[in-house]
C-alpha cells in the first residue's frame, strides 16, 4: 500500500472519530454555555487557559520529538516510549508540587484557584496521553487514538449532563473534565499495553538523545504557548470575567477545530521524517504537496463559511448572552485557517531537524504578542486578543514556511489553494443569499455545493492524480 493510501486510510479513521468527538464536544460546550453564566464561563475559561499555559511551558516538546524519534530506523520503540513516559510522569509530579506556590502570585479569587488545583490532574492525563498517541501516529493506527478521545468526550458529555441535573457549582463542574481525561488516558493506555511492553524506566542514553533533540522544540513550545494562551490569561487579569467568557465562547470553537490538522500532521510527520532521512527529495516534496492541497481543501470553506454564518453559529452553540462573540469568532476563524495551513510547515520543520532555526521567530512573536496583549487588551478587550492571535499565527506560519523552503528547496503548487478559495467564495455567496434559512440547512447546502465544485476542479489537486512510481512506498 502506498504511503498516500496509508495516510488516507488512517485519516479516514481519524476523521470519523473526530467528527463524532467534535459533535459530542460541541454539544457539551453548548450545554455548559447555557448552564453557566457568562461570568462563570469566563472563570471556566480562565482555569483551562492557566492549566494549559502552566503545563505546556514545561512540556519540553517531548511529544513531537518522540513521534520523530521512534519513526527512524533501528529505534527501540518500546524502550524509547517507556523512557519518555517515565520522564513525563516525573515532570508532572514536580508540576503538581509547585502549583500551589505559583498560584500565590496570581490575584484570582479562591473559587478559581481551587478549580485550578482540581483540574491539575490534567497535567498527568493529557501529557501522558500525548506520549502514548505518538506511538499510534507512528504506527498509523490513528483509529485507536480517535477511539480513546471519543470515549473521553462521551464521559465528558455524560458527566456534564449529570452535573447540570444536580446543579453543580462552577468549581464542581471542573470535575467533569477530570473524569473525561482519566477515561481517555485509561483507554489509550490499554491499547498501548496490548501493542508494546510499556515500563517505568529511564534509559540515560535515550534520555540524552531525546534531550538533545527536544530542547529547541521545548523553547518553541514555551514561546508558542505564551502567545497562544497568554491572551486569555492577560484578559482574565485585566478585564471582567464576562469579557473572558465572551472570548472563551468563540475561542472554544477554534480549539475544537485546530485539533484536526494537528492530529492529521501527526500522521504525516513520520513519513516526512523518513523521506528526509533517506534524502528522498521527490517523496518529501510529493507528501508536502498532497498534504498542502488536502489542508487547503478543508481550510478554505471552513473560513469562508464561518465568516458568513458566524452569528447563527454562535446562537446555535451558545444561546443568548454571547452576542458579542459573533465578531470575535469572525476574527478567530482567520487565525484558525492560518493554523490549518501553517501546521504543514511547523511539522515539516521538525521533520527536517530545523527546530533551532525557529526559536528566534517563536521568541520574537511571543514577545511581540505579550507587548500587544498588555497594551491593547485593557482597552479593546477581546477584539485585541483575537486580532493579536491572528497576527501571531500569521508570522509563525510565514517563518516556518521560509525555514522549510531554505532547507529543502521545496516548491509547492498553489493551484489547489486557489481552486479551493474560488469554490469557497462561490459557496459563501450562495450562503449569504440564503442566510434566512436554518444554519444546519445552510451547512448542508454549502457542503454539498462545495463538494460538487471541488470535484469539478479535481484536476487542480495533486491527491486526485493517479499514482506514479514516485508515490509508492519504498
Amino acid at each position: 500500500m502506498s504511503t498516500a493510501h496509508r495516510i488516507a486510510k488512517n485519516t479516514l479513521y481519524l476523521a470519523l472519530g473526530k467528527i463524532l468527538s467534535t459533535g459530542i464536544g460541541v454539544l457539551t460546550v453548548a450545554l455548559l454555555l447555557r448552564y453557566l453564566s457568562v461570568e462563570d464561563y469566563g472563570r471556566y475559561t480562565t482555569v483551562l487557559a492557566f492549566i494549559l499555559l502552566y503545563g505546556t511551558i514545561v512540556d519540553f516538546g517531548l511529544n513531537l520529538t518522540t513521534t520523530q524519534d521512534i519513526s527512524l530506523p533501528a529505534t527501540d520503540v518500546p524502550r524509547t516510549l517507556s523512557t519518555v513516559f517515565t520522564l513525563r510522569l516525573l515532570v508532572n509530579i514536580v508540576l503538581i508540587l509547585l502549583l500551589p506556590v505559583i498560584l500565590l502570585a496570581f490575584p484570582y479569587e479562591p473559587a478559581v484557584k481551587n478549580a485550578i488545583l482540581i483540574t491539575s490532574v490534567l497535567f498527568f492525563t493529557s501529557s501522558l496521553f500525548q506520549v502514548l498517541a505518538s506511538y499510534f501516529q507512528m504506527a498509523l493506527e490513528a483509529g485507536k487514538v480517535a477511539a480513546a478521545e471519543l470515549a473521553g468526550r462521551a464521559i465528558l458529555l455524560a458527566t456534564t449532563g449529570i452535573a447540570i441535573f444536580y446543579g453543580f457549582t462552577f468549581t464542581q463542574i471542573m470535575l467533569t473534565i477530570v473524569a473525561s481525561s482519566l477515561v481517555q488516558f485509561w483507554v489509550l493506555l490499554r491499547f498501548t499495553s496490548a501493542a508494546i511492553h510499556l515500563r517505568l524506566i529511564i534509559d540515560y542514553t535515550i534520555g540524552k538523545r531525546i534531550a538533545r533533540k527536544t530542547w529547541p522544540i521545548a523553547l518553541s513550545v514555551i514561546f508558542t504557548t505564551i502567545y497562544f494562551k497568554g491572551d486569555a490569561v492577560i484578559l482574565s487579569l485585566t478585564r471582567p470575567y464576562q469579557d473572558v467568557g465572551i472570548y472563551g465562547a468563540a475561542y472554544k470553537i477554534l480549539e475544537v477545530l485546530i485539533t484536526l490538522p494537528i492530529l492529521f500532521m501527526g500522521l504525516v510527520l513520520p513519513h516526512l521524517s523518513r523521506a528526509h532521512s533517506k534524502g528522498d527529495t521527490k517523496q518529501f516534496n510529493d507528501i508536502m504537496q498532497k498534504t498542502w492541497d488536502a489542508l487547503a481543501v478543508v481550510t478554505m470553506p471552513l473560513v469562508v463559511g464561518t465568516l458568513v454564518l458566524a452569528r447563527p453559529i454562535m446562537v446555535l452553540i451558545a444561546g443568548n448572552g454571547y452576542e458579542p462573540a459573533e465578531n470575535v469568532l469572525r476574527i478567530l476563524i482567520i487565525a484558525t485557517g492560518i493554523i490549518f495551513l501553517g501546521s504543514l510547515f511547523s511539522h515539516a520543520v521538525v521533520a527536517i531537524g530545523k527546530q533551532k532555526s525557529m526559536i528566534q521567530y517563536y521568541a520574537a512573536t511571543a514577545m511581540l504578542a505579550v507587548v500587544l496583549y498588555v497594551a491593547y487588551i485593557p482597552t479593546y478587550t477581546y477584539y485585541a486578543a483575537a486580532g493579536v492571535t491572528v497576527l501571531s499565527e500569521f508570522l509563525i506560519a510565514i517563518a516556518a514556511g521560509i525555514v522549510v523552503w531554505r532547507a529543502s528547496s521545496l516548491t509547492l503548487s498553489t493551484k489547489g489553494f486557489w481552486a479551493a478559495l474560488i469554490a469557497s467564495a462561490l459557496m459563501g455567496f450562495v450562503l449569504y443569499i440564503l442566510l434566512s434559512l436554518n444554519v444546519l440547512v445552510l451547512v448542508l447546502i454549502g457542503g454539498s455545493l462545495y463538494t460538487l465544485l471541488i470535484y469539478m476542479m479535481r484536476s487542480q489537486f495533486s491527491f486526485f492524480l493517479h499514482e506514479t512510481p514516485l508515490n509508492r512506498n519504498h
